[in-house]
């Protein structure tokens, strides 16, 4: 429902990273991709090497703290929304836990599309 609500903004697109990696292979993927009717030029689903896909998460989209150095190739799950501009910048978290409880889940939604409208319009 999220990429219906964005697919006719040309500066929006979704990125998820798989969780795990060793088991979504990128047929994998593609099948899920086609059974959850994910539009492919609005949200690309991407795997890679474990640690790189751990790394980017939690230094690149602070999706979780490390308390210590053996958690860094820990599983790394996050239910937020990262919105990041077009310049690689985090500009928002959303929550998105609550997205099926309709008063919660519609409050972070619109919040969301109001903050990628704002930054569509006022990003150089």
């Amino acid at each position: 429902w999220l990429q219906e609500r964005i697919k006719n903004n040309p500066k929006v697109m979704l990125l998820s990273h798989s969780v795990t990696p060793d088991i979504d292979s990128v047929p994998v993927l593609k099948a899920y991709a086609e059974k959850k009717g994910v539009i492919d030029n609005k949200w690309n689903l991407v795997t890679g090497n474990k640690k790189d896909i751990y790394y980017i998460a939690r230094k690149s989209y602070l999706a979780v703290k490390t308390t210590n150095s053996t958690e860094l190739y820990d599983m790394v799950h996050t239910e937020n929304f990262i919105l990041v501009d077009g310049k690689g910048r985090i500009r928002g978290f959303y929550n998105g836990t609550n997205l099926d409880k309709k008063v919660d889940g519609e409050k972070n939604v619109t919040q969301l599309l109001e903050d990628i409208n704002w930054l569509s319009e006022n990003e150089n």
